[in-house]
């Protein structure tokens, strides 16, 4: 489960959750800003996929490990993501839909 957030440069996921994934977070620290502020983090990629009735994507994407204290849910940014698919928000029908760009299926 992710969030699509179209305010966001490039994806973001907490350190709980990077750390539950195996994914190395000893790394060289940066700093990262958002609508929080200033935090801690390190620069990493994550594989994942993205499945409806018989579509399937694979998708690996940079993302920003945030390793301040925060819980929040895996959120897609733009980097890597927005660039693969049409994405539609349609506000009234309280829906979101991908169709992907191209003819790359996994």
């Amino acid at each position: 489960m992710a969030l699509i957030d179209f305010g966001a440069d490039i994806s973001a996921m907490s350190k709980e959750m990077a750390e539950s994934l195996g994914l190395n977070i000893n790394q060289k620290q940066d700093v990262s800003f958002g609508i929080g502020g200033k935090v801690k983090s390190v620069n990493s990629t994550v594989a994942f996929l993205i499945m409806q009735g018989h579509e399937r994507y694979k998708l690996i994407i940079p993302i920003k490990i945030i390793l301040d204290d925060f819980s929040f849910p895996f959120l897609l940014g733009r980097k890597g993501f927005f660039n693969e698919f049409i994405i539609t928000f349609d506000e009234n029908k309280e829906r979101v839909s991908l169709k992907k760009v191209g003819k790359r299926r996994y």
